[in-house]
């Protein structure tokens, strides 16, 4: 079923509401993570194996770097990464990371992403559901 993929999605991004401006870990940046938003794009069909894209975006009221890290509900946290962030619109900032997750058989999973350390925030939790 990769249209429920797809609506996860555009659900997640249509409907992520904003978190709370919160300060980051020392070290991590000099100002404040604003938002958080966590996108899955599934596999084009119920073929396995495949892959799907996990893509973060962290708005920032500063220009420097962030911690992202995306965790699976009920499993480990990924390994932080460090995103750059680019001047936006509203004065404010944009980072981008995506990776891409494997999959091997059926799967129907949620995942966040956790901003900024143990300070930060955190997205909405998108599913990814396939039937291969």
């Amino acid at each position: 079923m990769p249209w429920l993929t797809r609506l996860s999605v555009f659900a997640a991004l249509a409907c992520a509401a904003p978190a709370l401006a919160q300060n980051l870990a020392p070290g991590v940046g000099a100002g404040n993570v604003l938002s958080a938003q966590l996108g899955i794009q599934g596999p084009p069909a119920n073929l396995c194996p495949s892959e799907a894209t996990a893509t973060v975006w962290v708005y920032t009221d500063f220009l420097g770097t962030v911690t992202i890290m995306i965790a699976r509900r009920g499993q480990a946290v990924g390994a932080p990464v460090q995103a750059q962030t680019v001047p936006a619109a509203n004065g404010q900032y944009l980072a981008t990371y995506s990776r891409k997750i494997q999959i091997i058989g059926p799967i129907d999973a949620e995942y966040r992403a956790l901003i900024g350390g143990g300070a930060g925030i955190t997205s909405d939790w998108v599913r990814l559901h396939t039937d291969c």
